[in-house]
C-alpha cells in the first residue's frame, strides 16, 4: 500500500505536498518599509515621522489583525540535489496520521543515484528504503509519515546516502504552544523635543494557540495597541509612538507578556534618538529699515500702511537640524487686546530637516497717525531659544485738500444763479470717502457731488451754486467730513440785490475782519454802532485794518488774533448743543424736530421754534425754502430786536403716504442795517450773515405698515483713540446704503449721553454713504464702554448698536529689574554698562528724563537721558559706571515722564516721577597670559605661522587694555613690520574670562627671535593709558630646511667600489657643506620645484655646481646603482626633488618648440629619451629626523661619457646643480677610473716616530685586469730634500686589479716639518694611459694645535651615518646600523660591537652568509659568520677589529649577501638532480648496434621509465669576467645547463677605525686608554729542529679549524663552574674564613697600602691560627691552579698561527723570553712555599706544652702574624703575576664579553630590563675598635680544628670584625 502511495506520489507535482507554513510580515501600502537586521533574523518595519504621517492617526490606534502569509521552504541543494532542510508538523492530534511530501529534484545534468534510511524513531516512518534514480531536472516526492502515539515533542531524521556522501532532513513535530514573534529591534526615526515619532512593527502568532499579549513600554515610548488576542496565524500591527522630553538617545527595551498567566515575553529593542530642535529667523525681501543682523533684535518694518487696508510682511524659518522642527507664534501679551493691529494666522506649524517655510504676518491698522510696535515669539519646541521679532508699522490715512477754502459768488440779483467750481484732491495712496454738510436741496448754496469716493493720488471737480432767495447777504461754512480725517472747511460768500434793496457785498476780507472781531468781542455790535465807536475813537483799526480797543485800554497787552482752532474742536464747538467756542450771535431751538408718523390725511400739528438774537442790533431772519419741500418755517422773514427772542412755527405736511422724510432748513441771519449798503460808513464794520440750521425729519407710515428693511453697512471702530487728559477723543464713522431706498437714521435716545454723535439724524440715499463724526470726553484709566444705538427708517425694530472703548491714558511706565539696576565690579578708571529695560502700556508716545545729581555725572551715566518711547514699545537703556576708587557705590536717579508731542517751552500739565536704586563696586585687577613663555618652535624663513596668545582676567571686573610688542632680538632694523604681528592691540576682558589673541609670526631671517609682549590698562574715563607692564615673552627660531646626506651604497656593477671611493665621488661633503648653509635670495626665485623655462638647457639659479661620478663599467653590464640615504637633520618638515632638465620646462605646442639644437641639448636630449640616468622616487617629504633612500641609477647603453645637469632642489631651501657623470667603455678595453687628480692625506703630526698607514684607492672599471706600477723615484728626491727623511712612502707601488675592483696602495706619510707637503707622482697603467696625481700632505705641531689635532674622524661620513639604516629597495632585511666607527683606538687592541640583523618579513626565511675579507694588516671577524632569520626575528652579531702593532687607518666594508631560504632550498634541490643526472649519464651508454636482437621477453615486463632520458651534460664555456657583472655574452648552448645559484640580496656594513701608537694614544687619550682591550698574541710553540716545515703545517693545519670550538668549550665550563661556585654556600665560607683583609665599605675604594696598613695594625693583637687542612688544601688548589693555567697556555699556544712576519716575529721572539723567565721564577717561589710548609707542618703537630711566661707569649705571637702577613703578600703577588698573562686576560676578556652580550641580546628581546633600579642593599661596616689588648680579646669557643689539637691555643681570626660578604640569597629580596 505505501509502494501504491509513493508510485502514486511520483506523478505529482513538487508543490503538490509542500505543508510547511512561516510567518511573514505585511506592511501597509503607504508606509515605508525598512529591515532591520539583529543577529540571525530580519524584521520588517515601517516608520514616519508625526509631521508626514502617512496614515490617519486614528486608523492606526485600532488594533488591525491580518493572515500571514505563506512562507516557502526553505531548501538548499547538496551535490546537485535540492531539498528541504527541515520537515514540520503543527497541530496535530494524537492517534491521527500526518503525512508530508518530501520533494527531491535534480538540478545537475547526470543521472543521480539515491540511497536513504528510514528514520530511526516509531514517531515518523516512510516507504521500505530503495534506491531512487533521478534524471537531470527530474523530482521526487518521497512520503513521510507522522503517527502521533505519545504528546510531547518528536525529532527524527532522514539519512540519504550518495557517492559523494551523505546529508540528512530534520524531521520535528512540535507540541501546541503560544509563541509570538516580533523584530529583536525597531528604529525610529530622529525626532525633536516636543515632536512624536511613530513606527510600525508586526507581531506574529507563530503558534498553535489564540494568544492574548500585554505590551509593557517604557516613557517616553507607547505601544498601540497595548492589549490584543492574535489567532493562530494572524499578525498585528503595532505602532509605536515616540514623544521625547530629552535630548538624548534612548535605547530601551520594550517587553510583550503572553502565553498561560503571561508568563512569557518577547521583547523588542527600541533605539530612537531625540535632538533638539533650532530655528533660524530671517525677514524675505528685507527692507533697508529692517534689522537682520545676528545678535540684536530683529525688527521688521511694515512701513506707512492706509487705514483700513492690510499689509503682509514674511519672515523665513530655516531649520538646519535633522529633525523636525516644530514650532509656535505668540503674540507678547498686550493689555490692549482690542486694538491689535498685527496678527499672524500660523499660530504653530513644523518646518522639516533642512528646509525652510515663510510665515506671513498681516499689520491691519485701525488708527491714524499712529506708530503702532508689538513683538511677535517664535519658539521652537523643547529647550531651543525663542527668537523675539519686533513688529512696527505706521498707520497713515486719506490727505484730501480742497483747491480753494472760500467760494466767492460777489453778488447775484434776485431770481438769479451763480456757479463755481473747484476741485478736491487726495494726496494719498489710500481711498478716502467724503461728504459736504449741507442739504443742497433746502440752500442757497449747493455743491455737486456733495458725496463721494476718491481713490489714491485722486482728482474730483466740485460744481458749487449760489441761487439766493432773498436780496440779503449770505455766508455759510461748510464742513466736508472725510472718513478717517480731520474735516475741511469751505467758506461760501455771496450777496444778493433786488431792485430795491441793495445790500452791501460781501468780500473775503470781510471774513477776516469779522473772525478777528469775534475773538475780539466786536461781532455783537452792528455795523452802525461799530462806526459810530470807530469815529468817536473808542476804537480804532489795527494793521490789516481790523477794528480794536485802543492800546491804552488794553494795559500794554497784544490785541487777540483769531487762534488756530482744530477742525473737530470748531466742528463739534458750533454753538449748538451747548457747546461753542465763541458765544453765538444768533441761535435756534430745537435745532433737531421728528414729527414721527404723520398718515395722510390729516397734517401734523407745527412745531414751535424760539429763536433768540444776542446781540445788540436788529436782525432779520430769512428762511430758505424750496417749493415741494414738506417743511417750513413761519414767520418768513421777520426781524428780531436786539437782545430778544421770536417765536416760529415748523409745519410738515407730507405729500405722499408711506414715505420717509428728513431735511436741514437753512435760514440767514444778518443786521438790518447791512440791506443797504448807503448804510455802511466804513467797510471794516460789514459783518456776515449767520446760517442757522434746524434738521426736520417725518415719515407717512400708517401705524402697523411695516417698514421697508434697511440694508448698510457701518464702519465703526472698537476704541477711541489715544487723547491727553481732559482732551475729548474724536472717531469717524462710515455708514454706506447699499439697498435701493432711502435709508434714514437717527440716534436713539437710549444711547450714552457721554458721546456726541454729528450729525444725529438724516436721510442716506441708495448708494451714497454717511460720515458721523463722534466724539467723547474719556475718564478715568480704566476701559469705559460707550454704547450708542442708530435707529434706521423710524423702525424701533432697526436697531444698530455700537459699543466703543475709552479710557484716560495713564502717565506711566513699566519698569523691570524691581527699579533696581546692578553694575559688574569694575576697574578704577575703566566703565562697566548695565542695561535697563521699562515699557510703555499707554497708547500715547511719551517723553522722560532722567536727572542725575552734579556729584554723580563723573561716576554715573545713562544713554539715551532723553526721549520718546512709543506706545507699547520696550525700551533699553544703557546705565555707565565709572568708578572712582575703590568702594562700593550706591545711587539713587530720578525719571520723570509726561505726554510727548508739546510743543517747545511749554510745561506739561501732569507729570510722573520714578526713582531707581544702581548699585556699584570699584575695584583693581590686572591681565595675565595663560602662557609665560609662547615658543612658536621652529619656523621656515618667509612662512607664516600663528598661535593663540591665551589671556586670563581672574579678576572680578571688566578690564580694557592695549597690547605694545617689542622685539628683543635680534634688534629691528629701520621702520619695517616686525616679524610678529598681532590681529588686534586693543579689547576688552570680561570678569573671570579669557580672550584669544592671535600671533602670526613671518621671519624673513634665520636667527632666533624673541619678544615681549606687554600691557597697558586703557581708562575710559579720560582717555588715559596706564603703566605698562609685562605680560609674556614670545620666541621662535627661524631656520632653514637642512637636509644631510647620511650614507652611501653601491650595486650593480658599482658594487665594486668602496664606499669611501664612492663617497668621494659623488662630491658628499662639499654637498653637505652646502645644505649646511643658507639659501642665497636667488635661490628662493622658486621655493617649490616649478616649471619656469622654455629651452632644453633650464637657467640656472644658483652658483653651487658639484659632480656625482658614477664611476665606469662595460657596455651592456648592469646598471651602477647608488643608493643615497637622505636625512632630515633639521627641526622642520622639507621637500626635495631631483629636477631634469625636462622636469623644468614649460610644455609648450609644436609650433613654439626650438627646431635647431646645439651638441649639449642634443646629448642630454639622448641621456633624457633612453632614460640613461634615473632616479627613484625623484621627490620626496621628510619630517623631522626621518630618513629616506634614493634610488640612482646609470645605465651603460652608449660608449663614452655621459653628462646630464640635474637639478636637487630643497623646497624653501638650498637649490644645487648636480652634473651626473657617468662613463661606458668597451669590452676587453683596460680602464682605471681616477676620481680626481689629487689625494689630500690625513694630517700627521710631526716627530711621529711610527707614522700610520694611509690608504689611495685605485678602481678598475674595465672588462680585464690591469697592473698599475707607481713611480717611486719622485719620492727619492722629496726625500733628499728633507734631510734624507721619507717624507713619502709607497708600500705596493705594483700590483693588479681585478675588474669591477679596488685596489688598496698603502702610503706612510712622515713630516718633519708643520707644513704642507706636496708632490706629482706618476702612476702607470700597463697596456694603457698613465696619470699624475699630485699627493699632498699636511705635518702639524701637536704641542701648537692642542686639542684641535684632527685624531677623531676619518671622513664627514664617519659619524654621520653610525645610526642610518640604508635599507636596499625589495629586501626585506637590513642592519640594525650600516657603519661602524670605533673612532681612535691603540694599537694591538681588540674592538667588538654588538648589531642585529632584522628580518621584517612575515613569511620568510633569509639565510645570510658574511664573506670573510682579508686585511693586510690587522684582522677582522663577524662572528656568526653565517645563519638565518626567521621571519620578523632579530639576530645578533658581533664585529671585531684586531689592530696591527702599526698605526695605521682602517676603511673597509663588509659584506653580507642574504638569500630567500625557498629559493635556496629549491637551488640546492635543482643541483642535486643535475649532479644524479650528470653522474647517470657517466655511467650509461646506448647500444647503437642495429643488429642486435630484440629483448625475448615481452614489453609488459619492462620497467616503465617516468621520464625520459635528459641530453648528455656539455662543459660550459665561461670567461673569467667578475661576478657582478652579467654581461651579454654568446654562450655555447647546451641541453641542460647547471642550475645558478639565486641571485643574493647586498647588505654593506661600513668599518673605520685609527689605530695609535701606544705612546701618542696615552699622549692624547689618556682617559679612554681603560676602554681598551690590548690583544697580545701567546708566543708559538716551538716544535724540535729536527721536525720538518711540512709537519709543521700540518700540525697548524690539523689543529687550527678546532682551537676556536675548544676555547669556547672551556670558556662554556669555566662560566658553568663559577655561576656554581657562586651559589654553593660552602664555598662561601671558605672564602670567609681565607679572606684576611678587612672588607672596606665600599670596595671601590680599597687600595694596596690602605690594606697593608689595616693588616700591620692588626698584627700587633692578633695572631691567626692556621690549621694543617686550611694549608692543605691552599697548596693542593695552588697546584691545581697552575697546572689549568699551564694546560691552558700550551692549548692557547698549539691554536694559534703565525700570521706576521719581520718585524712581528722578532716581537714574539722577545715574548716567548719572557714567559719563560716567568715560569722559571713561579717554579723557584714554588719550591720556597714548599720548604715553608713542610717546616710548618711539624710545628702543628707538637703536643701542647706548658705554656711560657707572658712576654714570651706576646713575642710568639707576634712572630706567628709576620709569617702570616708574609705569606698573604706572596699569595697576593702570585695573583696579580696570573693575571698579568695573556692568556688569563684574553679569556676574563672573552668571558666579559661573553656575558655582556647576551645582557644586551636579552635585552633587546624584552627579556630584562637595564634602566630598571638595581635591588642591592649595602649594609654599614661594624665599627672596630682602635686598640685591642689580649685581656680585651673575648675566648674563642674551640671549634672542630681545636678540638683536634686541645693543646694548642688559637687567637680569633683577623677577620673576626669584618662584615661577612653578602650570599646570593641575601641579594634575592
Amino acid at each position: 500500500m505505501l509502494i501504491r502511495a509513493a508510485l502514486s506520489l511520483l506523478m505529482r507535482t513538487r508543490d503538490s505536498g509542500d505543508y510547511t507554513m512561516n510567518s511573514g510580515s505585511c506592511l501597509s501600502a503607504s508606509t515605508m518599509a525598512f529591515p532591520t537586521i539583529t543577529g540571525s533574523s530580519v524584521a520588517m518595519s515601517a516608520y514616519s515621522s508625526s509631521n508626514a504621517s502617512a496614515c490617519p492617526a486614528s486608523s492606526m490606534d485600532t488594533q488591525k489583525c491580518f493572515p500571514k502569509k505563506q512562507d516557502k521552504v526553505k531548501k538548499r541543494v547538496i551535490w546537485g540535489i535540492e531539498v528541504a532542510e527541515e520537515l514540520q508538523w503543527k497541530g496535530w492530534e494524537l492517534g491521527k496520521e500526518i503525512t508530508k511530501n518530501l520533494v527531491l529534484k535534480n538540478l545537475s545534468l547526470k543521472i543521480q543515484k539515491i540511497k536513504y534510511r528510514p528514520p530511526k524513531t516509531k514517531f515518523f516512518f516512510t516507504v521500505i528504503p530503495q534506491p531512487i534514480f533521478l534524471s537531470p531536472g527530474i523530482t521526487f516526492s518521497l512520503p513521510i509519515i507522522f503517527r502521533p502515539l505519545e504528546e510531547k515533542e518528536c525529532v527524527d531524521q532522514l539519512w540519504f546516502e550518495k557517492a559523494e556522501g551523505m546529508f540528512c532532513v530534520d524531521l520535528k513535530a512540535a507540541l501546541p504552544c503560544h509563541n509570538l514573534i516580533c523584530p529583536p529591534s525597531l528604529q525610529l526615526p530622529m525626532c525633536a523635543m516636543g515632536d512624536m515619532a511613530e513606527a510600525w512593527f508586526c507581531l506574529d502568532n507563530s503558534g498553535d494557540l489564540p494568544t492574548f499579549f500585554t505590551w509593557e513600554s517604557p516613557s517616553p515610548f507607547q505601544m498601540l495597541p497595548t492589549t490584543g488576542l492574535l489567532e493562530p496565524g494572524q499578525a498585528c500591527r503595532i505602532k509605536v509612538t515616540f514623544q521625547p522630553l530629552m535630548a538624548i538617545i534612548y535605547n530601551v527595551q520594550a517587553t510583550c507578556w503572553y502565553g498561560e498567566g503571561s508568563k512569557q515575553k518577547s521583547n523588542i529593542q527600541l533605539q530612537a534618538v531625540a535632538k533638539c530642535a533650532q530655528l533660524l529667523v530671517s525677514i524675505k525681501q528685507k527692507r533697508p529699515e529692517d534689522q537682520d543682523a545676528e545678535g540684536v533684535q530683529k525688527v521688521l518694518h511694515f512701513g506707512s500702511v492706509a487705514v483700513g487696508c492690510t499689509a503682509e510682511r514674511q519672515i523665513k524659518l530655516y531649520n538646519p537640524s535633522v529633525v523636525s522642527a516644530p514650532f509656535r507664534i505668540e503674540v507678547a501679551p498686550d493689555m490692549l487686546a482690542k486694538d491689535e493691529a498685527f496678527s499672524c494666522p500660523t499660530a504653530h506649524g513644523i518646518v522639516p530637516p533642512g528646509e525652510k517655510k515663510c510665515v506671513s504676518v498681516f499689520f491691519h491698522p485701525e488708527t491714524l497717525d499712529v506708530r503702532t510696535m508689538d513683538y511677535l515669539s517664535i519658539m521652537p519646541s523643547g529647550c531651543a531659544s525663542q527668537t523675539l521679532l519686533k513688529v512696527v508699522g505706521f498707520c497713515r490715512g486719506p490727505d484730501v485738500s480742497l483747491q480753494y477754502y472760500f467760494v466767492n459768488f460777489n453778488w447775484v440779483n434776485l431770481g438769479k444763479r451763480s456757479e463755481q467750481s473747484l476741485w478736491i484732491e487726495n494726496k494719498s495712496d489710500c481711498t478716502a470717502h467724503f461728504q459736504f454738510d449741507i442739504d443742497c436741496q433746502e440752500s442757497v448754496f449747493s455743491i455737486r457731488p456733495a458725496f463721494g469716493t476718491l481713490v489714491g493720488k485722486a482728482r474730483m471737480t466740485l460744481h458749487c451754486a449760489f441761487q439766493p432767495t432773498h436780496p440779503i447777504i449770505y455766508f455759510r461754512r461748510v464742513a466736508c467730513f472725510i472718513h478717517h480725517q480731520d474735516p475741511l472747511f469751505l467758506d461760501l460768500i455771496g450777496t444778493c440785490h433786488s431792485d430795491s434793496t441793495k445790500p452791501a457785498i460781501l468780500r473775503p476780507q470781510h471774513l477776516a475782519w469779522y473772525r478777528t472781531h469775534l475773538v475780539r468781542g466786536l461781532t455783537l455790535y452792528p455795523p452802525d454802532i461799530l462806526g459810530i465807536m470807530l469815529r468817536e475813537k473808542k476804537l480804532e483799526q489795527d494793521k490789516n485794518g481790523a477794528l480794536m480797543i485802543p492800546t491804552e485800554d488794553l494795559e500794554d497787552k497784544p490785541a487777540p488774533q483769531y487762534p488756530l482752532i482744530p477742525p473737530m474742536t470748531e466742528y463739534f464747538f458750533d454753538g449748538t448743543n451747548d457747546m461753542a467756542i465763541f458765544p453765538p450771535p444768533v441761535s435756534i431751538e430745537p435745532v433737531e424736530v421728528d414729527f414721527g408718523a404723520c398718515p395722510r390725511p390729516k397734517d401734523p400739528n407745527p412745531v414751535p421754534l424760539c429763536l433768540m438774537n444776542y446781540t445788540k442790533g436788529k436782525i432779520t431772519v430769512a428762511w430758505t425754502r424750496r417749493a415741494d419741500c414738506p417743511f417750513w418755517v413761519t414767520p418768513n422773514p421777520c426781524d428780531v430786536p436786539p437782545l430778544k427772542s421770536t417765536a416760529m412755527r415748523l409745519h410738515f405736511q407730507p405729500p405722499h403716504p408711506n414715505c420717509l422724510y428728513a431735511v436741514e432748513l437753512e435760514a440767514f441771519a444778518v443786521y438790518k442795517v447791512l440791506r443797504s449798503y448807503n448804510n455802511i460808513e466804513e467797510d471794516c464794520t460789514v459783518c456776515p450773515s449767520w446760517c442757522l440750521r434746524l434738521r426736520a425729519r417725518g415719515h407717512s407710515y400708517c401705524a402697523g405698515l411695516e417698514h421697508h428693511i434697511p440694508q448698510y453697512t457701518l464702519d465703526a471702530p472698537k476704541l477711541f483713540p489715544a487723547v491727553s487728559p481732559s482732551e475729548p477723543s474724536y472717531r469717524s464713522l462710515l455708514l454706506i446704503n447699499k439697498g435701493s431706498m432711502l435709508l434714514t437714521f437717527n440716534l436713539a435716545p437710549r444711547s450714552s449721553s457721554d458721546v456726541s454723535l454729528r450729525p444725529s439724524s438724516g436721510l442716506v440715499p441708495p448708494g451714497a454713504h454717511q460720515i458721523f463724526l463722534i466724539s467723547t470726553y474719556p475718564k478715568g484709566t480704566s476701559w469705559k464702554q460707550h454704547v450708542f444705538y442708530l435707529q434706521f427708517n423710524f423702525c424701533p425694530q432697526y436697531l444698530k448698536e455700537v459699543s466703543m472703548q475709552s479710557r484716560e491714558e495713564p502717565l506711566q511706565l513699566k519698569l523691570d529689574t524691581c527699579k533696581s539696576v546692578f553694575f559688574k565690579p569694575t576697574w578704577l578708571g575703566c566703565s562697566s554698562t548695565s542695561l535697563f529695560t521699562f515699557q510703555n502700556p499707554s497708547r500715547l508716545p511719551l517723553e522722560f528724563e532722567w536727572r542725575v545729581s552734579q556729584q554723580h555725572r563723573k561716576m554715573l551715566a545713562v544713554q539715551p537721558t532723553r526721549g520718546i518711547i512709543q506706545p507699547n514699545e520696550s525700551l533699553t537703556l544703557t546705565w555707565t559706571f565709572s568708578p572712582l576708587e575703590e568702594t562700593k557705590y550706591l545711587f539713587r536717579v530720578g525719571m520723570w515722564v509726561w505726554e510727548a508731542g508739546l510743543p517747545p517751552n511749554t510745561k506739561p500739565s501732569a507729570t510722573t516721577h520714578y526713582m531707581l536704586r544702581l548699585v556699584g563696586l570699584g575695584i583693581t585687577s590686572s591681565l595675565s597670559a595663560k602662557e609665560k613663555e609662547l615658543d612658536f618652535g621652529n619656523m621656515l624663513v618667509n612662512s607664516k605661522q600663528t598661535r593663540m596668545l591665551v589671556l586670563l582676567n581672574d579678576g572680578n571686573c571688566t578690564l580694557y587694555y592695549r597690547l605694545f610688542l617689542e622685539q628683543c632680538s635680534p634688534e629691528a632694523v629701520g621702520n619695517g613690520p616686525l616679524a610678529l604681528q598681532l590681529d588686534r592691540t586693543e579689547g576688552s576682558m570680561p570678569p573671570r574670562s579669557q580672550d584669544t589673541i592671535c600671533l602670526t609670526a613671518c621671519p624673513k631671517h634665520r636667527a632666533q627671535y624673541s619678544w615681549i609682549i606687554s600691557y597697558s590698562l586703557l581708562s575710559h574715563r579720560d582717555n588715559k593709558v596706564g603703566e605698562k607692564q609685562e605680560l609674556c615673552r614670545v620666541s621662535l627660531m627661524a631656520v632653514y630646511p637642512l637636509l644631510s646626506i647620511l650614507d652611501i651604497c653601491s650595486m650593480g656593477s658599482a658594487e665594486g667600489i668602496t664606499r669611501k671611493h664612492l663617497w668621494r665621488l659623488f662630491s658628499l661633503d662639499l654637498l653637505n657643506s652646502y645644505l649646511e648653509r643658507d639659501p642665497t635670495p636667488w635661490e628662493l626665485t622658486y621655493r617649490v620645484p616649478t616649471r619656469h623655462s622654455t629651452s632644453q638647457i633650464p637657467s640656472v639659479f644658483t652658483p653651487l655646481k658639484l659632480n656625482f661620478n658614477f664611476g665606469a663599467a662595460p657596455i651592456d653590464a648592469p646598471p651602477s646603482v647608488v643608493l643615497l640615504a637622505l636625512k632630515n637633520s633639521g627641526v622642520v618638515p622639507l621637500d626635495w626633488a631631483f629636477l631634469f632638465p625636462s622636469d623644468q620646462q614649460i610644455d609648450l605646442e609644436l609650433w613654439a618648440e626650438q627646431v635647431e639644437f646645439d651638441c649639449t641639448e642634443l646629448h642630454q636630449m639622448r641621456v633624457q629619451d633612453n632614460c640613461i640616468f634615473s632616479i627613484s622616487p625623484k621627490a620626496g617629504s621628510l619630517s623631522p629626523g626621518q630618513e629616506q633612500m634614493v634610488e640612482f641609477k646609470y645605465s651603460h647603453l652608449f660608449i663614452g661619457t655621459d653628462r646630464l645637469p640635474v637639478l636637487f632642489k630643497v623646497s624653501h631651501g638650498r637649490e644645487i646643480l648636480l652634473n651626473f657623470i657617468g662613463v661606458t667603455v668597451k669590452l676587453e678595453q683596460k680602464y682605471v677610473h681616477f676620481t680626481s687628480t689629487s689625494h689630500q692625506f690625513i694630517p700627521v703630526p710631526i716627530g711621529d716616530t711610527l707614522p700610520p698607514r694611509q690608504i689611495y684607492e685605485l678602481y678598475n672599471g674595465g672588462s680585464v685586469p690591469v697592473t698599475y706600477e707607481i713611480q717611486t723615484s719622485i719620492l727619492s728626491q722629496v726625500q733628499e730634500k728633507n734631510f734624507d727623511h721619507p717624507i713619502f712612502c709607497c708600500l705596493n707601488p705594483k700590483g693588479e686589479i681585478q675588474p669591477g675592483t679596488t685596489a688598496l696602495v698603502f702610503w706612510i706619510f712622515s713630516p718633519i716639518e708643520a707644513k704642507t707637503y706636496m708632490v706629482d707622482v706618476p702612476i702607470h697603467i700597463l697596456g694603457w694611459n698613465s696619470a699624475i696625481i699630485r699627493f699632498q700632505g699636511v705635518g702639524y705641531d701637536p704641542h701648537i694645535m692642542g686639542d684641535t689635532a684632527p685624531f677623531h674622524n676619518i671622513s664627514s661620513w664617519d659619524n654621520s651615518s653610525i645610526h642610518s639604516r640604508l635599507m636596499v629597495p625589495g629586501q626585506n632585511v637590513f642592519l640594525s646600523q650600516s657603519h661602524i666607527s670605533l673612532g681612535n683606538i691603540p694599537v694591538q687592541s681588540k674592538c667588538s660591537r654588538l648589531l642585529f640583523l632584522n628580518n621584517i618579513s612575515k613569511n620568510e626565511t633569509i639565510v645570510f652568509v658574511w664573506q670573510q675579507k682579508a686585511l693586510d694588516f690587522g684582522e677582522v671577524s663577524v662572528s656568526p659568520m653565517r645563519g638565518k632569520v626567521a621571519p620578523e626575528e632579530t639576530i645578533p652579531f658581533v664585529v671585531t677589529l684586531k689592530a696591527s702593532v702599526h698605526a695605521s687607518f682602517y676603511n673597509m666594508d663588509l659584506v653580507c649577501k642574504v638569500y630567500r631560504q625557498k629559493l635556496l632550498k629549491q637551488y640546492h634541490k635543482e643541483l642535486q638532480e643535475w649532479k644524479d643526472e650528470k653522474l647517470r649519464q657517466e655511467v650509461e651508454f646506448t647500444i647503437t648496434d642495429r643488429k642486435a636482437k630484440r629483448r625475448a621477453y615481452c614489453t609488459a615486463c619492462e620497467p616503465v621509465r617516468k621520464y625520459r632520458t635528459l641530453p648528455p651534460i656539455k662543459n660550459q664555456w665561461c670567461l673569467n669576467w667578475p661576478t657582478s657583472w652579467n654581461l651579454k655574452i654568446a654562450k655555447e648552448e647546451t641541453h641542460w645547463p647547471c642550475p645558478q645559484p639565486p641571485s643574493p640580496g647586498m647588505l654593506s656594513l661600513g668599518l673605520t677605525a685609527r689605530a695609535h701608537a701606544t705612546d701618542y694614544f696615552l699622549a692624547n687619550f689618556f682617559s679612554d686608554f681603560p676602554r681598551h682591550f690590548l690583544h697580545r698574541e701567546l708566543p708559538k710553540r716551538k716544535y724540535p729542529r729536527e721536525e720538518s716545515e711540512a709537519g709543521e703545517e700540518e700540525s697548524l693545519d690539523k689543529w687550527a679549524p678546532v682551537s676556536k670550538q675548544e676555547k669556547q668549550l672551556l670558556t662554556d665550563c669555566l662560566t658553568t663552574i663559577i655561576r656554581g661556585l657562586l651559589e654553593d654556600k660552602i664555598f662561601h665560607e671558605a672564602v670567609d674564613r681565607n679572606l684576611v683583609e678587612q672588607m672596606p665599605y665600599f670596595c671601590q675604594f680599597w687600595d694596596e697600602q690602605s690594606a697593608r696598613f689595616m693588616a700591620q695594625n692588626s698584627s700587633l693583637h692578633l695572631v691567626p691560627a692556621m690549621s694543617q687542612s686550611s694549608n692543605s688544601s691552599e697548596v693542593s688548589k695552588d697546584k691545581e691552579e697552575e697546572e689549568d693555567e699551564r694546560r691552558l697556555r700550551k692549548k692557547e699556544e698549539g691554536e694559534e698561527e703565525k700570521k706576521d712576519k719581520g718585524e712581528e716575529e722578532e716581537l714574539e721572539e722577545e715574548e716567548e723570553e719572557q714567559v719563560e723567565e716567568e715560569m722559571e721564577e713561579e717554579k723557584e717561589m714554588e719550591e720556597e712555599e714548599l720548604q715553608e710548609k713542610e717546616e710548618k707542618l711539624p710545628w702543628t703537630e707538637i703536643k701542647p706544652t706548658p705554656q711560657p711566661t707572658s712576654q714570651e707569649s706576646l713575642k710568639w705571637q707576634w712572630q706567628q702574624q709576620l709569617k702570616v702577613l708574609l705569606k698573604e703578600k706572596q699569595e697576593q703577588d702570585e695573583k696579580e703575576a696570573i693575571s698579568r698573562f695573556p692568556a688569563f686576560v684574553s679569556l676574563q676578556e672573552a668571558l666579559l664579553e661573553n656575558v655582556i652580550q647576551n645582557i644586551l641580546v636579552e635585552a633587546s628581546r624584552g627579556e630584562v630590563v637595564l634602566t630598571s633600579r638595581p635591588r642591592v642593599i649595602a649594609l654599614p661596616p661594624l665599627s672596630v675598635p682602635r686598640i685591642l689588648t689580649p685581656d680585651s680579646l673575648p675566648a674563642a669557643s674551640p671549634g672542630p680544628q681545636q678540638a683536634e689539637m686541645p693543646g694548642s691555643i688559637e687567637p680569633p681570626p683577623t677577620n673576626c670584625l669584618q662584615t661577612p660578604a653578602p650570599t646570593l640569597s641575601d641579594l634575592q629580596l
